[in-house]
């Protein structure tokens, strides 16, 4: 039987966890499916071991191009996927057991999406984003928008098969022109074109958060891209006709994405120079947009380091925020 879910694996030097990765898509319990690696001009290991799962196993296809980018890698994906659903596996994340076999099951009613929640692992640590199971057409997605955004299923490709007919009938590619967000992109560009969709209750998907892959997550970039998605997000439900839906997520979400951003860069773990810290945070503190957003994301912080947080924010004093990692050495 021909492969159902083609699942396209970007590779750029993952080593590390690049062979946990590929094997938790080839020991999914539904057969019908094909990898495809694209090795975005690695210059570490990762070659040989996409190289070694090919020979060995022929529902691994390699595609090998110089470094690009992810989304160049998925575009490359995307043109050599066979299937009647393509799905989407980062290289230092695992795809749980039974993920494809759930998609194929919701695949038999032929929507054009289905989706399904995650979960955040860092260490030990496990974070669950989850939303209710549910089907509908376009129309009756919108009573669950807000909370199935607020609920982070609607950003990622990883928890998601895409009915491959629908996204080439769109005519629709990732954008590689943008440096991040091209995944959020994506789905916004795809979701009108939506007939049906399904969304599964369960997790059948962790994100692994490596301090590693984020040594240099901590730029300007970060809110650039939070400013793009809320801008793609009310252009999105204003062309829906529910312009209404808009205010309330921005609300709600720069306070989070402005708090996220500043403890990112003050976190002592993650391998990022003092000095980008201090601009980064610099920034930050004179944006007329994400500043106020800071203040009340503050708000709800506990304990006494929480206070050392909006201490250093209302001085609007990178120097201040930053003494501890200073007092620990960072450079």
């Amino acid at each position: 039987m021909p492969a159902v879910i083609s699942c396209v694996m970007p590779v750029h030097n993952a080593e590390r966890y690049l062979a946990a990765a590929v094997e938790s898509v080839l020991g999914q319990n539904y057969p019908y499916f094909e990898l495809i690696l694209v090795d975005d001009g690695s210059t570490d290991g990762s070659s040989a071991i996409c190289g070694e799962f090919s020979r060995r196993d022929d529902r691994v296809k390699l595609l090998s191009q110089p470094n690009r980018g992810a989304a160049a890698a998925r575009n490359a994906g995307l043109a050599a996927a066979s299937g009647r659903y393509l799905a989407f596996v980062d290289a230092d994340d695992i795809l749980k057991p039974g993920a494809f076999a759930a998609v194929a099951r919701a695949a038999a009613s032929d929507p054009d999406l289905v989706s399904y929640g995650f979960e955040w692992r860092e260490g030990e640590k496990s974070t669950p984003a989850l939303y209710p199971a549910f089907q509908c057409d376009l129309d009756g997605f919108w009573p669950h928008f807000v909370g199935y955004y607020q609920s982070n299923q609607f950003f990622s490709l990883c928890n998601k098969a895409y009915k491959l007919e629908t996204v080439r009938r769109a005519g629709l590619a990732f954008d590689e022109g943008l440096r991040t967000g091209e995944d959020i992109a994506f789905n916004f560009a795809f979701w009108p074109h939506i007939g049906r969709m399904a969304h599964l209750g369960e997790s059948f998907y962790e994100y692994w958060v490596h301090p590693s892959t984020l040594t240099h997550a901590a730029t300007l970039d970060n809110l650039i891209t939070s400013q793009r998605v809320l801008d793609q997000m009310e252009a999105f439900v204003t062309a829906a006709g529910r312009p209404e839906l808009a205010a309330p997520l921005i609300d709600s979400q720069r306070p989070h994405d402005a708090l996220s951003f500043y403890t990112l860069l003050l976190d002592r773990t993650k391998l990022y120079p003092l000095a980008k810290r201090q601009a980064a945070l610099a920034a930050l503190f004179s944006s007329e947009v994400w500043y106020p957003a800071l203040l009340k994301g503050l708000a709800g912080v506990p304990g006494l380091y929480g206070k050392y947080l909006r201490l250093a924010a209302r001085a609007k004093s990178p120097a201040l925020a930053c003494l501890p990692l200073r007092l620990r050495g960072a450079k």
